[in-house]
């Protein structure tokens, strides 16, 4: 978690506790044995993140750095990190407008993004139709099998459009 992230923000991400549903995902993926890091920070960070790494100049809601899938040294696992999948980092500000434009609790969105991000490392995309409906049915499952641990229901997850398949 970002030592700067505010007070509210910090409790937030503590709420959603993370790491069970992660392992949970990496299970579901087929990836049992490997490991992901997550930080939990704010949009500023994300704005810069993005912005050094994907050209984007604007802040976003998770952000997945693969470990093996970049020549880019900057994307490369430390030596001794085996088993390293990537990083993800999400925005807790943003987690949190997402959440109450959606009616759900913020710790429910933070999960849906960190599922997301999962997918993201794994190599699941968003792209096109095919892809955006696999991505969406492995983001359902990690989720269901979180809530399940957690004996709860498992959220309802709205699927993914790819980019020109949306409402113009």
């Amino acid at each position: 978690m970002a030592p700067h992230l505010a007070a509210s923000a910090a409790a937030m991400a503590r709420g959603a506790d993370l790491g069970p549903l992660l392992r949970a995902g990496l299970t579901v993926l087929g990836l049992t044995g490997r490991t992901v890091t997550c930080r939990c920070t704010d949009d500023g960070e994300l704005r810069r993140l993005n912005r050094t790494f994907a050209g984007e100049d604007r802040a976003t809601d998770v952000l997945a750095f693969p470990a093996a899938a970049s020549s880019d040294p900057r994307f490369r696992a430390a030596p001794g990190a085996r088993g390293l999948l990537g990083d993800i980092a999400i925005s807790v500000e943003r987690a949190a407008l997402q959440a109450q434009a959606a009616g759900v609790a913020p710790a429910d969105e933070l999960r849906l993004l960190a599922a997301h991000g999962l997918c993201h490392l794994a190599g699941h995309g968003h792209d096109a139709a095919a892809a955006a409906g696999r991505m969406t049915e492995a983001t359902r499952e990690i989720l269901a099998a979180d809530a399940a641990a957690r004996g709860v229901p498992a959220p309802v997850v709205p699927a993914l459009v790819a980019p020109g398949d949306g409402p113009a």
